[in-house]
C-alpha cells in the first residue's frame, strides 16, 4: 500500500492486485482526511476487502463468496426483473434466512443436507408452524440465489436440486381447501350486506367489481379513467396495465403508493370485458374524473388510496361478524369469479386468459372442482330422465281420452 496526497489536501491510500483475466495489475484506492497509524490500518482493511470482492467477481468455479454476498447480487438483479411485491417478498425471506444461517457461511460449502434440515425445522420445529406452501417458497428463494451463482461463475452446483423435504401430510386439508378458496352465493351476499349496514359503498363497489372481473385487487385499484374503454361494437372493457403498490419505508406520503408500468405477470396485461354490473360501476365511478384519476378511491384511507392490507383486515372482521369460516382476503373474489365462469362452462384456457393466469394451480383446481360438481349434478338429474316405457304409457292414457263435441 502507498499513500498519495491529493490537491485538496486529503490522503489517497492505494494498493494493487493482479487481474487473473489480463495478468495485469490494477489499482484500488480509498481516501481519508488524515494520515496516521489508525487510519492506515483502516485503509488497509478496506483495500483488502475491495481487492477480495474484485477477485471474486473475476474468478469462475468454486469461489469463497458467501451466501449473503450471493443474496445481495440476486436481490439486485431480481429488482430489475420482478414485480415490486414479489421482489420485496423474496428480499425479506432471504434476509431472514441470512440472519438465521449467519453472514459468514460460504456458499459452496452449503450442502443439500444442511438445507433439508433447515426447511424441515421450519415445518415441524418452528413455533409459527409454517405450511408446506411457505416452506416451498423458502426453498425457491434459496434455489434462485444458487442458480444466479452458477450463471455468474461463483459456484459450480446448486445443492437445492438434491433437497427432498419431508412434507406435512395435507390430504384432508387439500380436499377441504378448494371449497375454501371461493365464496358461495350466501357468503358473498353476507359481505355485501355488511357493507350496506356500515355505509361502505366504496368497499361494496370494489368487491362487486372483483367478483365480476376476477382482477387482482392491486390491478383494480390501479385502474384509471383512461383504462375504461369501448371496442368498435360498443362493448366496455377495462385495460389492465399495472398494479398499485405500497412502498414500505417511503417517507413522502405522496410517494408511498405507485402504479407499476406492467401487471404482476407477463400474462397479466390484458383487456377484461365488463358484465353489465361492472360496466355500471365503471361509468358511475368515472363521472367527473380526469383521465389519470383512479376510479376506485377510499373515503377512509389516507390520500384516498385503497390499502390491500387494510381491506384484508376489514374482510377478517366481516368473516368473524358474519360467521364466514373461510380465509377472507381480496383474492377470494378472484377465485369466486373463476368458479362462476367454470359453472357457466367456460373453457379453462379462456378463463386463464381473462384473469391473467398463464399457469395457475389454484385456477386449475377450482376449475376441475366446479366442473366435476356440475357433472355430478347432471348425473343426479339423469336419474330422473323419463324412460321410454313411461312415455308410451302416458301416450296411451292420452289416446283414451276422447273429446266430446257439442252438436
Amino acid at each position: 500500500m502507498w499513500i498519495v496526497k491529493t490537491k485538496t489536501g486529503k490522503f489517497k491510500f492505494v494498493d494493487n492486485y493482479k487481474n487473473p483475466l489480463t495478468q495485469r495489475y490494477q489499482e484500488v484506492s480509498v481516501t481519508f482526511g488524515k494520515n496516521n497509524n489508525q487510519v492506515k490500518k483502516k485503509a488497509q482493511l478496506l483495500l483488502d476487502e475491495k481487492i477480495r470482492k474484485r477477485l471474486i467477481d473475476l474468478q469462475t468455479g468454486n469461489t469463497d463468496i458467501t451466501f449473503e454476498q450471493l443474496t445481495d447480487k440476486y436481490i439486485s438483479v431480481a429488482k430489475q426483473q420482478l414485480a415490486h411485491t414479489t421482489w420485496y417478498r423474496k428480499k425479506t425471506t432471504l434476509q431472514k434466512i441470512n440472519r438465521e444461517w449467519g453472514t459468514k457461511i460460504i456458499a459452496k460449502n452449503i450442502t443439500s443436507q444442511f438445507i433439508n434440515k433447515y426447511l424441515d425445522s421450519l415445518l415441524y420445529d418452528n413455533p409459527r408452524h409454517y405450511s408446506n406452501g411457505t416452506v416451498n417458497s423458502y426453498k425457491s428463494c434459496i434455489s434462485g440465489v444458487f442458480d444466479l451463482g452458477i450463471r455468474y461463475g461463483y459456484i459450480s452446483k446448486n445443492p437445492v436440486n438434491q433437497v427432498k423435504i419431508t412434507w406435512k401430510s395435507q390430504s384432508k386439508k387439500r380436499h377441504e381447501e378448494i371449497e375454501n378458496k371461493y365464496l358461495e352465493d350466501d357468503e358473498y351476499a353476507k359481505i355485501l350486506a355488511y357493507c350496506d349496514k356500515h355505509n361502505r359503498q366504496d368497499l361494496k363497489d370494489l368487491f362487486i367489481w372483483l367478483y365480476n372481473t376476477g382482477m387482482r385487487c392491486g390491478e383494480a385499484i390501479a385502474l384509471q379513467k383512461k383504462n375504461i374503454l369501448q371496442d368498435k361494437d360498443g362493448n366496455y372493457f377495462a385495460r389492465v396495465e399495472g398494479t398499485l403498490i405500497f412502498i414500505k419505508g417511503e417517507k413522502k406520503l405522496s410517494e408511498r403508493y405507485r402504479k407499476t408500468k406492467n401487471a404482476k405477470t407477463f400474462s397479466g396485461d390484458r383487456d377484461v370485458y365488463l358484465p353489465p354490473e361492472a360496466k355500471k360501476i365503471a361509468l358511475d365511478h368515472c363521472k367527473g374524473k380526469k383521465a389519470n384519476e383512479y376510479i376506485f378511491t377510499s373515503k377512509w384511507y389516507h390520500n384516498n388510496y385503497f390499502s390491500i392490507s387494510s381491506i384484508d383486515r376489514m374482510l377478517k372482521t366481516i368473516a368473524k361478524k358474519e360467521e364466514i369460516h373461510k380465509n377472507l382476503v381480496t383474492h377470494i373474489f378472484r377465485h369466486t369469479h373463476v368458479s362462476k365462469l367454470a359453472e357457466q362452462g367456460w373453457p379453462l384456457n379462456v378463463i386463464q386468459h381473462r384473469v391473467g393466469h398463464s399457469n395457475s394451480t389454484i385456477t386449475q383446481k377450482i376449475y376441475l372442482h366446479i366442473t366435476n360438481k356440475v357433472k355430478n349434478t347432471a348425473i343426479e338429474r339423469l336419474k330422473n330422465f323419463p324412460d321410454s316405457q313411461t312415455i308410451l304409457q302416458e301416450d296411451k292414457n292420452k289416446s283414451k281420452l276422447k273429446v266430446v263435441k257439442n252438436k
